[in-house]
């Protein structure tokens, strides 16, 4: 099968194995803080290094060794989930990061961060599969959409306030950073209230990439898509903005509303989801967020046209990977599932190591409007696919 299939909630009607309302409610919590500390640390470390006189290219390939990891351990992640389980997964992922983030403030930001940086990356991506797992099997097939929008709202809801916190902490010296480890650190803490049966992880190691690849070539499109724009979007946003003469607080501000429009466009892609094909959606998200990375540039000498621009941008990106949960949940279960909720968080971190580092590039080689031109790639990306697909489909070939 070379081409995606049409997904609707009716898709699937296989026996799920749902969790407790506590449960999802204490891995939505956790996922949330672990939210919180990315959004916070990511944009921090940028603007650290910024002030120190590194370039942007280096500043974005510092960035992107956090979601290297994924490549390198992802193929390993089944099996620990497999063998620690979920809830312990997500504990001993949690505690490294901690460690990881506290012990940047005690290095030089140009060559120790990357090590630091990659451990610090494969430890909030563990935690975000086990937890993507988790909600996505956890949730019947008929409110699939809704509860991952629920769930993704609360990751995009941290990452919203994260860089609000930065210009009232400040970039200057170890706290900023030991701040950052301490959030991190508080993200264990629902997960002494996640009792209940969790998903099975039996059979995780059948699913090979390529049957993924040759069956789902959009959603895998989508997903590396998403990883791409947020990545260059948290991370090189606010050097965008102090490029365009912004101070640092108005420079911040951007990022907050990218991803604020993650939060408040979540749901009702989501419901959305849940009422019509899924892949449809998919569709309607690459159109709004390609239009609105079009505009970007022609919006920046007026404020609201700029931020309904990054508002747009960022719900659609994120809209991108939710609805591709909620594909995955209807056609995969059990192990699986988990096996390909990995796969696909490594294509994910494919876009999201390339991000910032294209990105960096980009903008060194059009200040500033190379990181505008990253955008309409990767939204482009995925719909001239869809467009491919949808004509072969009416074609039958």
């Amino acid at each position: 099968m070379t081409q995606d299939k049409a997904a609707t909630p009716e898709a699937s009607d296989r026996e799920t194995r749902h969790t407790t309302p506590r449960a999802m409610i204490a891995v939505i919590a956790c996922a949330g803080l672990v939210g919180l500390a990315f959004g916070y640390s990511l944009p921090l470390l940028s603007v650290v290094m910024e002030n120190a006189g590194i370039s942007s290219i280096l500043i974005g390939l510092s960035a992107a060794s956090e979601s290297a990891a994924i490549l390198l351990f992802g193929p390993l992640v089944p099996r620990m989930i497999g063998a620690l389980g979920l809830r312990n997964a997500m504990f001993a992922a949690t505690l490294v990061g901690v460690v990881a983030l506290g012990a940047l403030a005690f290095f030089d930001p140009l060559y120790a961060w990357f090590p630091l940086r990659f451990v610090l990356g494969g430890a909030i991506f563990l935690v975000l599969i086990a937890s993507d797992i988790w909600i996505t099997q956890g949730a019947s097939a008929k409110r699939r959409g809704r509860m991952i929008a629920i769930y993704g709202t609360a990751i995009t809801g941290g990452m919203a306030v994260g860089p609000l916190l930065v210009p009232l902490i400040g970039s200057d010296g170890q706290l900023p950073i030991f701040v950052g480890a301490a959030i991190l650190a508080s993200a264990v803490l629902p997960l002494f209230f996640a009792y209940g049966p969790a998903p099975a992880m039996e059979q995780a190691g059948k699913l090979r990439p390529l049957t993924l690849l040759l069956a789902m070539p959009l959603l895998v499109a989508a997903v590396f898509a998403f990883g791409f724009i947020d990545s260059s979007g948290l991370s090189l946003l606010p050097v965008y903005g102090l490029h365009l003469s912004m101070d640092e607080e108005a420079s911040f501000f951007l990022v907050t509303v990218l991803v604020a429009g993650s939060i408040l466009l979540q749901f009702p892609i989501g419901w959305l989801a849940d009422r019509i094909d899924r892949f449809r959606v998919l569709q309607i998200c690459a159109l709004a967020g390609a239009a609105a990375a079009v505009l970007l540039p022609l919006s920046l000498g007026t404020d609201w046209a700029m931020w309904s621009c990054l508002f747009v941008i960022g719900g659609t990106m994120v809209g991108l990977y939710t609805i591709s949960l909620a594909i995955l949940g209807d056609r995969y279960s059990g192990g699986e599932l988990a096996a390909a909720v990995t796969l696909i968080a490594m294509i994910l971190a494919g876009g999201s190591t390339l991000g910032p580092l294209i990105g960096g590039g980009a903008i060194e080689l059009w200040d500033p409007y190379g990181l505008n031109a990253v955008f309409i790639g990767a939204f482009c990306l995925v719909l001239a696919l869809a467009l491919f697909l949808g004509l072969r489909r009416r074609s039958g070939t």
